[in-house]
């Protein structure tokens, strides 16, 4: 089993307020990052004093600035293009990982030579603090290992969204030979890359909770994800990258199921949020009339209940997933400890 030099790579654009969550999440890993970059995007707050205090505690810690504003995606292969280690880690200023992440899903990448990936779970938590869920919704299998491709493209029938890249390591190689992340596809160039590589070369999977998905309805993955005309163009930039390589890479007819899902996913976050808004919802999901005649008539209901019942909607018209598989996941996650719910 080859050992791996990890690089981290930490996006920033004015996350003076968040960096040292992210950064004390780094100091605490019992396996060390070898590299860890932080590409400032042109910051106006005191985000690169904040980095340079850090210095002291992390010696491997260096900082890079764009001249001008990049965005989030150019910033990012910025890092992965400047970074020396074989393995990449792509962190986000509003998001931790627990002590073990590196430990745990490194070892498991060095552990398989195959995986284009490693992947673990991460807990959901909301701006007051309060925990909302784990993501992957459905966990792609119950023990850890590596899926090889075939079988990825197997659960891709099913399931999706397994992928997050608050819990994931890649293979750097990989990323470079792909040109790095593509930016027309904004806030979805990570998981289809993952997808992508996981059909071509396998992923490792570690059902553990690793790390915390902080949301924040500024975030770029949050903001662009429910914003209609921007879900739609990046949904349809994936989907034609996706029929363009539909046999080859993406099984046959995943393009349809890739939109599907990606509705339904951006439409859960706009029902999750704190203000029901259900002519943003159905113009998330893009089901007709019923659909927003269904959301507006249960914008009275009260929350828990207007919220079940438009996620059930949702998944009649959408069928994102595969329910037995969510059944056995909730299962599983039923035995967890309460801890699991608690950013490490």
């Amino acid at each position: 089993m080859k050992a791996l030099r990890l690089s981290v790579i930490l996006p920033n654009r004015n996350h003076a307020m968040l960096l040292p969550r992210a950064l004390d999440a780094l100091c605490r890993q019992t396996r060390q990052a070898d590299e860890i970059i932080v590409v400032d995007d042109n910051s106006t707050d005191t985000s690169r004093d904040v980095v340079k205090n850090f210095m002291a505690k992390l010696p491997q810690l260096r900082l890079l600035e764009n001249a001008q504003q990049l965005g989030t995606v150019l910033t990012l292969n910025r890092g992965i293009k400047e970074a020396a280690g074989e393995a990449i880690y792509c962190g986000a200023s509003d998001d931790a990982i627990d002590p073990d992440f590196i430990s745990t899903v490194l070892a498991a990448l060095e552990a398989h030579p195959a995986a284009a990936l490693a992947c673990a779970e991460a807990r959901l938590i909301s701006e007051s603090g309060t925990f909302l869920g784990y993501r992957p919704i459905i966990l792609p299998q119950y023990r850890p290992g590596y899926v090889p491709p075939a079988a990825a493209a197997q659960l891709l029938a099913r399931l999706d969204h397994w992928v997050l890249s608050v819990v994931t390591i890649y293979r750097r190689d990989l990323l470079l030979r792909a040109g790095g992340f593509d930016p027309t596809l904004g806030s979805l160039c990570d998981s289809f890359f993952a997808r992508a590589a996981a059909l071509e070369h396998g992923f490792a999977f570690v059902p553990k909770v690793l790390g915390t998905w902080n949301i924040q309805d500024d975030s770029f993955s949050r903001s662009s994800s429910t914003d209609v005309t921007v879900l739609s163009r990046m949904i349809q930039q994936g989907q034609q990258r996706i029929e363009a390589a539909e046999g080859r890479i993406f099984p046959a007819g995943y393009g349809d199921i890739f939109v599907r899902r990606m509705r339904f996913a951006s439409a859960r976050l706009a029902v999750s949020a704190s203000s029901f808004d259900p002519a943003l919802i159905a113009g998330l999901a893009q089901q007709g009339k019923a659909t927003s005649w269904v959301l507006h008539t249960i914008a009275a209901w009260p929350r828990p209940l207007r919220k079940i019942a438009a996620l059930g909607w949702l998944t009649l018209c959408l069928r994102p997933m595969s329910l037995p598989r969510l059944l056995g996941t909730v299962i599983v996650r039923s035995r967890r400890s309460p801890a699991d719910r608690v950013p490490g």
